[in-house]
């Protein structure tokens, strides 16, 4: 992610791309091409005096680089998940309050302007009351992430769209996995119980042969289903006399769900304006996570 984060940070206008950092001496290519300075060691580029940072490195090392970066009196935009460790996750969090710096998560799928119309039918009641949320998010292995397995680099992503599609976090969660070519597991099935009787699906693989992601929603008064790859809703009526269901397409105005993140994120580091994901919610995507993981190996629903 950091490369497309680079690039994004290069087109924005109000703000400067002052440089990246990366022990791959490879990627100086990818600073000199949007007129950045390169870094091999964070901290150098850290003593630039940064106003804003993201951290795009292997979830095992977001725990100290952040600190770096807090110290160095920066905000940070942090790719999900926050760390791989509740409490180094909530130490984040407490730094930067004590510091009066924000942590922004990188839940890039909330910035996806089909999930956006989505979030605004729910809220208006469009669809009803919402009994079920379905996600499916598979797509073969691309060979990176070895410090985690899928649950908590992709399922997370699942997690945390379900959680605030419905305004809540989930009271228990019911997990299974497989691990067939990873160091950790690389599918999984997902369910979430927000009390209630409403319900979270989600299954996530990096064994599929295709890449597919998926939202699908059930209410009392419509279906609704959303490609986010595509960025596109509809919305489904009753055809009775058919016994089927009609799609309606929505209107949806596509855009680059990164963009609007990092936008979000410096218009929140500029005005001071609350940030559309911060830190804290991804914790709690992050628990839910760890309940899952934790239900996997003990075969049991856990709470969160």
């Amino acid at each position: 992610m950091g490369r497309h984060h680079v690039r994004v940070y290069s087109e924005i206008e109000n703000c400067e791309l002052v440089g990246i950092s990366d022990p791959d001496e490879t990627r100086v290519e990818l600073a000199q091409k949007h007129g950045a300075k390169f870094f091999t060691d964070h901290k150098a580029l850290l003593a630039e005096g940064l106003d804003l940072v993201t951290i795009a490195a292997p979830t095992s090392l977001h725990h100290a680089i952040g600190c770096d970066a807090l110290d160095a009196g920066c905000h940070l935009l942090m790719e999900k998940p926050v760390s791989d460790d509740l409490n180094k996750a909530e130490e984040l969090v407490k730094k930067a309050a004590a510091a009066g710096k924000i942590i922004a998560a990188g839940h890039i799928e909330r910035f996806n302007p089909a999930v956006v119309e989505l979030k605004k039918l729910i809220d208006a009641g469009e669809l009803g009351e919402i009994l079920s949320i379905n996600n499916l998010r598979v797509s073969p292995y691309h060979g990176r992430i070895l410090d985690t397995g899928i649950v908590l680099d992709i399922g997370i992503h699942d997690i945390d769209l379900i959680s605030m599609l419905l305004g809540k976090q989930p009271e228990r969660v019911f997990a299974t996995a497989m691990t067939k070519f990873h160091t950790h597991e690389d599918h999984a099935v997902i369910q979430l119980a927000y009390g209630a009787g409403q319900t979270g699906v989600i299954e996530t693989s990096w064994q599929a042969p295709y890449r597919a992601r998926h939202i699908f929603v059930i209410g009392t008064k419509h279906f609704a289903t959303v490609d986010l790859v595509n960025q596109l809703l509809m919305v489904y009526d009753d055809n009775p006399e058919e016994n089927t269901l009609a799609p309606r397409p929505q209107e949806v105005t596509k855009g680059e769900p990164l963009r609007a993140e990092v936008e979000s994120v410096i218009e929140s580091v500029l005005s001071n304006k609350p940030l559309a994901c911060p830190a804290t919610e991804s914790i709690q995507a992050l628990k839910a996570c760890f309940s899952a993981l934790e239900s996997i190996k003990t075969g049991n629903s856990q709470s969160v």
